[in-house]
């Protein structure tokens, strides 16, 4: 789900999520893992294949060479999944470019203490409750343990 159509669509109504900016050393993945054919090293030698290995390899003397790209940009939407006719929250949006051992990246990061509330707040008001702010509250089916809504109106803008 591309984050400009996500952000058209709550303006006015929920507050916007904000952009968070790394630079550093790799430690952020898109949205998991480094991306496909990256390699920060360009060649990579090792006795046997690890198991999730995301580069092209070839064998030579018995041992595993892996080789890749040291310079890779890559983008991904916001990840959710709908379950049980509710949607759960998976990854936010962002990219990445990765330089060799190292990386620049921005995300967008949600108001607030909960960033899963507030993104399946946002998706359900978006998804399930064809943008009325009012049936999305009214319909939401999250509840506690002693059967009170869940909903956070701390991610609305008060008019």
């Amino acid at each position: 789900m591309k984050m400009k159509d996500i952000i058209k669509d709550i303006e006015g109504v929920f507050k916007l999520p904000t952009k968070d900016y790394y630079l550093g050393k790799i430690v952020h993945g898109c949205p998991y893992f480094t991306p496909w054919w990256f390699n920060s090293t360009i060649l990579t030698i090792r006795k046997e294949r690890p198991k999730f290995l995301r580069c092209k390899y070839f064998k030579l003397f018995g041992y595993e060479i892996s080789y890749g790209w040291p310079i890779k940009f890559a983008k991904w939407d916001l990840g959710w999944k709908d379950k049980f006719d509710s949607p759960r929250f998976e990854w936010g949006a962002g990219w990445s470019l990765y330089f060799f051992n190292w990386q620049f990246s921005m995300s967008y990061r949600a108001p607030g203490d909960d960033c899963d509330r507030y993104w399946e707040q946002v998706l359900w008001y978006r998804n399930y409750a064809d943008k009325d702010i009012d049936k999305a509250r009214d319909t939401w089916g999250w509840v506690d343990m002693d059967h009170n809504s869940t909903w956070k109106d701390e991610y609305l803008i008060q008019k």
